[in-house]
């Protein structure tokens, strides 16, 4: 879901609002409707007259902001939301366990002459669960951290047209703070940092570049069998990528580095078992993705995303043997330093119908290698044989694989259809309500190898299938509901006899933006 806000906007400003009234006065020569059309030819009156409007804009800008003081040259931008949400979530054992959200954001923006922007989001929000047997409830109650998003920015080539206003044929800017960042299509890196990014262009080429920590509360580890991985993972990232952009299509290519910054913690596992053997288990997985893809559109409906990854690096092997025949004082093993070798794909494609009911159709492929030397695909107790690469892939991405079983890229091959449309356009009170509805395939690209959820080795490719229904309706303009739906159906073989059944997701909410 997406977060919407109404703002309210503040231009403190009042003397070069009536000096640029009076200019207007002078050349002015068309009607609002023609002014206001950007995407005419630059021979139309209209676009003629605008282009002259933003010089002298600019030019009058340069010369009244030199003498200006800073509190008249000041945008800021204000506003929030309140959400409230119901949640029906299967567990693996196909019972519902059941979340109230209580939801606030709050934020604020201020952005000087063009070039400096401030920009700040707090989150208050409590989490209310009902839960039936050992489900895991480390999320409830108030979430942290409250400052959500914060950071500042400066647009270096915006600051040398407010300067002189001549515009430049480069752009350049810098941000530091706390971000999400989406590194290309997701597929390598999504996530909330402590991070500074930097985006420059000249002409079709722009560059881009990170540095940055994963914040630790927002984060969830790929490995699960290390105590903190959903509230304290701490992986630093450093990372370049280039874009070329060639009429509608924009190619790139990029290197991502991380550095595992809880590496040196040690566990005893399995944790929680007084009379189980219990092994030392160390981690550190540092890991580096070079990737490769292009973004574009063909004829004006069609538009598609590729991207492809190799990741290596490095990671300790798994410290227990797989054997048993061994007894439980026998089954630990000294933890090696083994290499990563491994690969991930993204490919989708969407046609826009340009219709009356603003239809859609969507089509995506994920794929991620596996490994058979692994008893779980991202874990570091059950991960990788000593004396083998391991050939998981694992990485803080985010692509869509569904509302239920949302499976990780590794050893998976899904492929996703979605239909979205607005059959309502028009009519008064429901014109602005939109359904789409997603069908997952979730196959295995080895039987043999673990994926993110646990399945039985051997046998069907066929994990399952999913199907999720969404419908988003827009009562009012700062009132929206949303109403979520999904099913696993899964291939029974693969589970067992407590986990084969379907697993099903509700989820209805309200929000109200102010």
């Amino acid at each position: 879901m997406a977060d919407r806000g109404s703002g309210r906007w503040i231009r403190v400003n009042s003397s070069m609002a009536l000096a640029m009234a009076s200019l207007v006065t002078v050349t002015y020569a068309q009607s609002p409707a023609s002014l206001a059309n950007s995407l005419r030819p630059a021979t139309d009156p209209a676009a003629q007259l605008q282009t002259l409007l933003n010089v002298q804009d600019a030019e009058y800008r340069r010369e009244f902001f030199a003498n200006t003081p800073i509190a008249e040259r000041i945008l800021m931008d204000y506003g929030g939301y309140f959400r409230y949400g119901f949640s029906s979530i299967d567990d693996s054992t196909s019972q519902a366990q059941y979340l109230n959200t209580y939801d606030a954001r709050l934020y604020g923006r201020v952005e000087l002459d063009g070039y400096a922007r401030f920009f700040g989001r707090l989150r208050i929000e409590y989490n209310d669960w009902s839960t039936i047997g050992d489900f895991s409830t480390s999320g409830d109650g108030w979430q942290v951290p409250i400052g959500e998003i914060y950071w500042a920015e400066i647009d270096l080539s915006n600051w040398m047209a407010a300067q002189d206003g001549a515009a430049r044929d480069w752009t350049a800017k810098a941000r530091v703070g706390r971000q999400f960042v989406m590194w290309a299509n997701g597929l390598t890196l999504a996530d909330y940092m402590y991070a500074a990014t930097a985006d420059a262009s000249f002409g079709a080429v722009a560059f881009s570049g990170l540095a940055g920590i994963t914040a630790g509360h927002d984060t969830i580890d790929w490995d699960t069998s290390r105590t903190g991985y959903d509230n304290d993972t701490n992986r630093f990232y450093l990372g370049g990528k280039v874009d070329c952009k060639l009429g509608t299509h924009v190619p790139f290519a990029y290197a991502l580095a991380q550095w595992d910054q809880n590496a040196g913690q040690k566990e005893m596992l399995p944790g929680g078992v007084p009379d189980a053997y219990q092994v030392e288990t160390k981690f550190n997985y540092e890991s580096q993705y070079w990737g490769t893809g292009i973004n574009g559109s063909l004829a004006g409906d069609l538009v598609y995303r590729i991207e492809f990854a190799v990741e290596t690096g490095t990671t300790l092997s798994d410290p227990i043997k797989h054997d048993s025949n061994l007894p439980p004082d026998q089954l630990g093993r000294p933890q090696k330093t083994v290499p990563i070798l491994s690969e991930a794909g993204l490919v989708g494609l969407s046609w826009l119908a340009h219709d009356s009911s603003d239809a859609r159709v969507d089509f995506q492929m994920l794929a991620g290698s596996g490994s058979v030397y692994r008893l779980d695909s991202g874990n570091t107790y059950g991960g990788i044989d000593p004396g083998k690469t391991d050939t998981s892939f694992n990485s803080l991405g985010y692509v869509n694989t569904g509302l239920v079983l949302a499976p990780e890229a590794s050893n998976m091959i899904i492929p996703s259809f979605t239909i979205s449309f607005n059959p309502f356009k028009g009519i008064e009170g429901i014109s602005e309500t939109r359904f789409s509805g997603t069908a997952f395939l979730y196959t295995r690209f080895d039987a043999d190898a673990p994926i993110s959820v646990p399945t039985n080795f051997g046998g069907s490719n066929l994990v399952g299938s999913e199907y999720d229904l969404n419908v988003d309706w827009r009562i009012f303009g700062d009132l929206n509901t949303s109403f979520r739906y999904g099913v696993f159906v899964p291939n029974s073989s693969l589970f067992t006899d407590t986990e084969s059944q379907p697993r099903q997701f509700i989820y209805v909410g309200a929000t109200y933006a102010f």
